[in-house]
């Protein structure tokens, strides 16, 4: 490479800087869906007149809260003559167990089974009554948020029928698809920041909790699901949300300054200087860095001197004088230090 001594007088002055490598942590960027990570459809297993509701449309609710009660009647009516007959059968068994104690030949082994096998059916009877009667209550599964009631006090519901939803909205999900090529860096645990139209100002931090185990046949995608801390409850399920996923340090990829990148339509390209000559040459690219690189994917290698001003003059007949060749260690050392994030769209 000629530097500025005995150079033609029609060279062009540049400056020149050679092709560097560093590891680069990337980061993939997707549109995703926020979900609830549970929810549930509550219904009543019996289906009589709704005598309480508990809430209102929308409120918050924590586990075990009781959400709404039918009219139970008939079923507590149940329960108390299957607590009578429990307890009367009881009564008759310990009665003939003192009779016994005083009258060993009383009754046979047989007629005390009989009586130990009254008491067991109605023990039993009385147990079913009971979780029959838990059929008349809705009880919230798990904390959350309720939606719209679809029926009111004193309408008649069925059983099975929903009578509202619960979402549990804090975590909530963040679900999204990723090419097969990101799928070798993606792993469980890595950093997502999350952002939403309606806070377009506010970021939002979670953790990779789901990669699924097989590409989908249909997109040739690889779904993925992030879990994200929703405190204030602002993220609801259904949003869209653009998502950006942190991946492990990538292998060592060579770089270049962006402004050496020239384009010819679709082409991007630059200026290598060999001795006094440059020459043009054809690149591929991959993601621009954070802090003015790009990544060259095909069409360099390390070392070679790239033109980084003074290469809008530059022809095929040119000759150039080199008038400084900047080292990137200075510029690169801190980015390596820090692994510069970068996006996966290609430049240009």
């Amino acid at each position: 490479m000629v530097m500025a001594n005995d150079v033609e007088p029609s060279a062009i002055p540049v400056t020149v800087e050679p092709v560097s490598t560093r590891s680069i942590a990337q980061k993939i960027e997707e549109v995703g869906k926020i979900t609830a990570l549970d929810n549930a459809n509550l219904t009543f297993s019996a289906g009589a007149k709704i005598e309480k509701i508990a809430f209102n449309d929308g409120d918050a609710v924590k586990k075990g809260d009781v959400i709404a009660e039918l009219d139970s009647t008939k079923a507590k009516a149940d329960l108390d003559k299957a607590r009578s007959t429990l307890n009367l059968a009881k009564t008759k068994l310990q009665r003939t167990r003192d009779l016994l104690a005083k009258q060993p030949d009383a009754l046979s082994p047989q007629d005390m089974d009989e009586l130990q096998e009254e008491v067991n059916l109605a023990a039993a009877d009385f147990r079913q009554q009971e979780a029959t009667l838990k059929d008349y209550t809705i009880v919230a599964p798990f904390d959350g948020r309720l939606t719209t009631f679809t029926h009111s006090i004193g309408s008649h519901i069925d059983a099975s029928t929903a009578l509202v939803s619960l979402y549990k909205l804090d975590p909530v999900n963040v679900t999204y698809a990723i090419s097969q090529e990101d799928l070798g860096m993606a792993q469980i645990g890595q950093t997502v920041n999350v952002s939403v139209s309606a806070f377009p100002e506010q970021t939002f931090t979670g953790e990779v909790n789901y990669i699924a185990p097989a590409v989908d046949e249909s997109s040739g995608r690889v779904e993925v699901h992030a879990t994200i801390e929703n405190q204030e409850l602002v993220l609801a399920p259904g949003m869209f949300a653009n998502v950006s996923q942190q991946l492990q340090r990538g292998k060592a990829q060579l770089v270049v300054p962006q402004n050496a990148v020239l384009a010819n339509n679709e082409q991007r390209y630059l200026w290598v200087v060999e001795g006094s000559q440059p020459q043009r040459r054809q690149v591929e690219l991959g993601a621009n860095t954070n802090d003015g690189y790009v990544i060259i994917k095909q069409g360099l290698k390390k070392g070679e001197h790239v033109v980084i001003t003074g290469q809008q003059k530059l022809t095929d007949e040119s000759t150039v004088n080199v008038l400084s060749s900047q080292q990137p260690e200075k510029a690169l050392s801190k980015a390596n230090d820090n692994a510069a994030n970068v996006t996966n769209k290609e430049a240009g």
